[in-house]
């Protein structure tokens, strides 16, 4: 599955624009080379061949690039405990770690946002390191998060990351409560600017959040013995079509 396929929720959300880094990456990859030469010998699934889901990757660049070998962000590995961003050299360093689990809390508006800033850190540890199980204990398995988790994971698997992507939300109105399906409903401005996938042969594709007009979403949560979970997420025209937003 490539990026345009599982980034539902993204594409739902930001309708961005898509365009290739290949010069910044074809520029970093021979010094990749050299600095993650040990980490190749060691790991050859991360300077493996591209496999479908980068060939559906390659249509959403502009042109062919070399291969680029995954190093390490700043160029060079950082000393335990300095967290350094993904770049055009690799992925995300020494990322804090979310909650190992998910807490209770309270059924009112403070409970809900205590667990939302929880899911939020679980999730942009995902983005960075390609591990969403903490993520994945707060979504509901049909949501379009959820899914798009299942190409994350498959993307850092196969040697690829991402560059920038980490999220926020902020709250739009009220926090509501249907009396007939039992759920919660929150309404929140998707607060981004862009996120640049990187597949392991170095082509790219890039979400840029260039719209402004399409960046309310909003959250369906549930509430069981003391637990907090995202059952479901609308988009903005989702919204407009229950009658939840005007146009």
């Amino acid at each position: 599955m490539g990026p345009d396929s599982a980034l539902t929720r993204r594409a739902l959300l930001s309708g961005g624009a898509l365009f290739s880094l290949t010069g910044l990456l074809a520029a970093c990859g021979q010094q990749a080379n050299n600095e993650a030469a040990a980490t190749a010998s060691a790991a050859p699934s991360e300077t493996a061949s591209a496999s479908a889901a980068a060939s559906d990757a390659a249509s959403a660049s502009a042109t062919p690039s070399p291969r680029v070998t995954r190093g390490y962000s700043g160029g060079s590995k950082a000393p335990d405990g300095e967290y350094r961003k993904a770049d055009g050299y690799g992925p995300a360093q020494n990322v804090p770690k979310p909650r190992n689990e998910p807490a209770q809390y309270p059924e009112n508006e403070d409970g809900m946002q205590s667990m939302m800033n929880n899911w939020l850190d679980a999730h942009n540890y995902g983005m960075q390191t390609g591990d969403c199980s903490y993520a994945r204990m707060y979504m509901g398995k049909n949501t379009s998060e959820y899914k798009f988790y299942d190409y994350l994971e498959g993307l850092y698997k196969r040697g690829g990351w991402v560059i920038e992507g980490t999220d926020g939300y902020q709250q739009e109105g009220a926090f509501t409560f249907d009396a007939e399906t039992k759920e919660y409903t929150l309404v929140t401005r998707h607060l981004w600017t862009y996120a640049i996938y990187v597949e392991p042969d170095g082509h790219t594709t890039t979400k840029k959040n260039t719209a402004n007009n399409d960046d309310m979403c909003a959250f369906i949560f549930s509430f069981n013995n003391g637990y907090w979970k995202i059952v479901n997420t609308l988009s903005q025209r989702e919204l407009i079509q229950k009658g939840i937003l005007k146009k």
